[in-house]
């Protein structure tokens, strides 16, 4: 749950709009600027192969680090709430066995593998833990 919050609190999907809408402007720019090059790569591939890179090289990347963003304010709002973020790496080492063989390599995908969220999460948890105490309320 915190980490669903956690990108409404951080307006995740405002940013990626607003780089899409960038992204979209620019290419365009760029296919008329170049003669229509970008469209000519396009039709001769018979697919949107500028976009295809695009979505790897920019959209993808800069969604792995909200989902990172996601993760650690997530982690501050549980610990802040009362729960124990210790057990936070442990439901990604069961994503990971669960889902052994099945994800797409990093660079195609638009979430950071399990591996790479159990370690930031291990970097994260004592700091959160010191950092970010539960809430009393008395």
């Amino acid at each position: 749950m915190g980490h669903e919050i956690a990108h409404a609190v951080a307006k995740h999907s405002v940013e990626r709009a607003s780089r899409g809408a960038i992204l979209n402007t620019g290419t365009q720019l760029i296919d008329i600027l170049s003669g229509g090059k970008l469209s000519q790569v396009n039709r001769a591939t018979g697919m949107n192969t500028v976009g295809l890179l695009s979505q790897l090289g920019i959209m993808n990347p800069f969604s792995r680090k909200q989902e990172s963003e996601a993760d650690f304010l997530g982690m501050i709002f549980s610990s802040l709430s009362g729960y124990d973020i210790r057990e936070t790496v442990k439901i990604w080492e069961r994503m990971k066995e669960f889902n052994k063989g099945k994800t797409p390599p990093q660079f195609m995908s638009t979430h950071p593998s399990a591996d790479n969220r159990i370690k930031k999460i291990n970097e994260w948890t004592n700091e959160i833990i010191l950092d970010y105490p539960p809430i009393k309320i008395s």
